[in-house]
């Protein structure tokens, strides 16, 4: 009977605060303890973007806006078509961006491959067309662009060297 209780009263709680925007909060915080104890980490959902604090440091995931991590800015910013997806640490990014036409993706590219010339490799086939490679700041870039399905994928990663 007491739990039948409690409950009753915590989806009297809920529906109330719904109103307000509380609700978001109260299932934000929610799904935080939720993937915290499944990770056993610190987790912050804000909206859509997920932040898992660790011992190597953060990481966040998702997000729909080009990231303002340092290793965001040693890759020019692609400013067309729609991010819907990323990822980032202090050390590594990922960006998916969609409805990315071939004619604006094409300088970019060129872009990428006069700033990261070390260690190169550039392929295309079907509808793919990828490039990596390393600039002197030990920093490594992945461009992937399928042109049958419009999307971009950006990968920056910076390995530390280890003694």
């Amino acid at each position: 009977m007491k739990r039948i209780t409690f409950f009753i009263s915590l989806m009297i709680i809920v529906s109330l605060l719904a109103g307000c925007g509380a609700r978001q909060k109260l299932e934000d915080k929610v799904a935080e303890k939720l993937v915290e104890g499944a990770l056993g980490g610190n987790v912050d959902i804000k909206g859509d973007e997920v932040t898992i604090k660790g011992e190597g440091g953060d990481v966040t995931i998702g997000g729909t806006e080009w990231p303002d991590s340092e290793i965001a800015k040693q890759i020019p910013e692609f400013k067309d078509g729609k991010i819907t997806s990323s990822m980032k640490s202090d050390n590594y990014m990922l960006i998916v961006i969609e409805e990315v036409k071939e004619k604006d993706f094409k300088p970019y590219y060129e872009k990428i491959k006069s700033k990261f010339t070390e260690n190169s490799y550039d392929a295309q086939y079907d509808d793919t067309i990828m490039y990596t490679a390393s600039n002197d700041k030990a920093v490594t870039a992945v461009v992937s662009y399928n042109t049958a399905e419009e999307t971009l994928t950006i990968q920056v990663s910076k390995i530390e060297e280890t003694e």
